[in-house]
Order: C-alpha cells, then structure tokens, then sequence
C-alpha cells in the first residue's frame, strides 16, 4: 500500500500538469491568440485610456494659458479705447493659430512618445509633419482673415477654426504614423469627431454669443470629444478584432505582393497536379 500511495504521490504532479494544460487549452479555444497576427490594432488599456486624458489635461492647461495670455495681450496692443478694430489684427490671428496649434500638437506627440512609445514611436517624423501641416494650415487661411479683415467676430471665429483644423490633421498624422494600416478607421473616427466639435462650437455660438473666452473654452471641449471618442473606438474596435473581424485593415504594398505570390505558387501547384494526374 505505501509503494502504491508512493506511486501516486510521484505521478500526482504530472497530473496536474496535465489538467492546467487542458484547462489553458479550453481558455485559449475561447479567445483568439493575438500574437500570431502582425499589426495588430492597439489594444486600449485604462493607462493608455485615463493616460492620454490625464496628458492631455496638463497640456489643455499649458495652452489655454497661453492662448489666454496672448489674445489678451494681442486685444489691449490692438484695440484703442473705442474698441475699433486694428488694421494690423488680421495679421497677428492667424500667427497665433499657428504658433498655439503647432505648440499643443507638438506637446502632444511628444507626452505620447515619452508615455506611449511602444505605439508613438517615431517623434522626430510626428514633429516634422505636425510643423509642415501647420504651416500649410496657416497659408491657407490666411486669405480668409485677409477677406474678413473688418469683421472682428469672423476674424475670432477663423482663428477657432483654424486651431482645430490643426488639431484634427496632426491627430490623424499621429495615428497614421503610429499605425498607418488602421488609417482608414483613424481618419473616420477623428473626422466624426471634428464634425461635432463645430457643432457643439456653433450650438455654444448661438446660445452665449462670441466672446474670447470662448475660442478656448471651444478648443478644450474639442480636444476632450476627440481624446474620449477615439479611445472609446480604439477599444471597440480591439473586441472586434479578437472577434475574428478586421473590417478597416488596409495591406501595405508588400503584403499585397506577397499575397499575390503565394496565390501564384497555389495555382502553379494546382496546374501540375493537374497535368501529373491526366499522364
């Protein structure tokens, strides 16, 4: 009897090496191993979701400061005691939507490179982009403050839109960069997002009238919708991808091409079978 308790006593731990294997098998049948695919699509965990708010939080702070600072200093240097419009303002605006729009953006990649290298991996291309955007940007509004250069409100109003617009195209500059085979989800889900942005900005407008204060109060409700919403599809979109279902993958080039050659090495070896067969 004590050989045979012996016995099973030597043999017990094989056994549960076994039953542990058997039950991480049936866990695994449940959910898809992720790592056998290449560009994955990030997944969203609370750090990278609270993270990104909490980064954003500092910088929303930093920039609204500056933004604040500067449109009060640039109002007292250009506007007399009559409050008459400066013929120089035009000017000024749209340096300062590029300037505040290029600094926030910028402070952007760069937490995001610091904090989240693993995805924002490449700053020195997301700095260089983020400038060439801002400055087309800049170039191209600049005839619409040049239009409306004796319309203090359209002047305020383009200088909001403007900070945005930077907003939304470093966004999708970023996401590109980080994975440039979700593309198409990045630029549908900020574009939805862009979108609202103005309409609560409009709905804001309507409601309160144009004042300063509101550009920044804007920009920060702007950023905030932007930041939660692409968070939140990032993490449907994760659940949908363990599903077996990537519907907005985009192959690169190579992996076309690679395809594209073992659908040719398939059918060369149907062929021959083919011929060996009819011999």
């Amino acid at each position: 009897m004590s050989e045979l308790n012996q016995n099973l006593w030597d043999i017990s731990p094989i056994w549960s090496t076994q039953w542990q294997t058997s039950i991480q098998g049936q866990k695994d049948l449940k959910k898809p191993d992720i790592s056998m695919f290449d560009n994955a699509p990030s997944d969203v965990t609370a750090w990278s979701f609270f993270g990104k708010i909490l980064l954003g939080a500092i910088v929303w702070v930093c920039v609204a400061a500056l933004l604040f600072a500067t449109l009060s200093a640039l109002w007292w240097l250009t506007s007399p005691d009559d409050n008459s419009l400066n013929s120089i303002i035009w000017v000024l605006l749209p340096v300062v939507g590029f300037v505040v729009g290029f600094v926030w953006n910028l402070a952007l990649a760069l937490l995001y490179n610091i904090f989240f290298s693993k995805r924002y991996y490449s700053f020195s291309k997301m700095a260089g982009l983020i400038f060439t955007s801002s400055l087309i940007i800049f170039i191209f509004f600049f005839v619409p403050y040049l239009l409306y250069m004796d319309n203090m409100t359209a002047l305020y109003t383009m200088l909001w839109f403007q900070i945005i617009f930077e907003l939304f195209i470093a966004k999708n500059l970023i996401d590109f960069l980080s994975q440039p085979n979700y593309s198409a989800s990045s630029l549908m889900w900020n574009t939805l997002w862009a979108v609202l942005s103005v309409v609560v900005h409009l709905v804001i407008i309507s409601m309160s009238g144009f004042n300063i204060l509101l550009i920044i109060a804007s920009s920060v409700i702007a950023y905030i919708m932007t930041t939660i919403g692409s968070g939140v599809w990032d993490a449907v979109y994760y659940k949908f991808y363990e599903w077996w279902n990537n519907p907005f993958y985009l192959p690169s080039l190579n992996e076309l091409r690679e395809e594209r050659r073992k659908e040719e090495e398939k059918k060369a070896k149907e062929d021959e079978d083919v011929n060996v067969d009819m011999k």
